[in-house]
């Protein structure tokens, strides 16, 4: 185990490392730490989602052409778009017929998906991040 100052000389010299600690030794305050485990059950599912999409995407461009393009932001926030639902004013859908080979990958997704399978929702960020952020403010 690295004392402090190894630590600090790794730090230094542009070294990573990472440090294993409880959830509760970071959030300390109670409801810090239940807004942030609210947060954590919302976006999970669709984190998980979006990624199997991605994944499977993926794997589809390296059997057919050999290769994959850029994955940008835009990329993956269209696999979320395209995994969840999502209600209310704004509320950003995917749309098909921009990205043909994700849309495909989309049909094979679905079509692996267990019969009555409810997407995920997609929080609209307003409703569900702004009063975490009001409390935050408050502190």
């Amino acid at each position: 185990m690295a004392t402090r100052q190894a630590r600090r000389n790794d730090n230094k010299a542009g070294n990573l490392y990472s440090v294993m600690t409880g959830f509760n030794t970071i959030f300390t305050h109670q409801k810090l730490a239940a807004t942030t485990l609210q947060a954590v059950q919302l976006v999970s599912p669709v984190v998980i989602a979006s990624n199997v999409l991605a994944n499977l995407y993926v794997l589809r461009c390296l059997e057919t052409e050999g290769n994959v393009h850029t994955l940008d932001q835009t990329f993956f926030s269209n696999c979320m778009y395209a995994v969840t639902h999502s209600t209310g004013r704004g509320a950003v859908q995917f749309d098909r017929a921009k990205d043909v080979k994700l849309t495909e990958s989309l049909d094979l997704y679905l079509q692996q998906l267990p019969q009555g399978h409810q997407p995920p929702e997609r929080p609209t960020y307003i409703k569900d991040v702004s009063p975490a952020t009001s409390y935050l403010l408050l502190l």
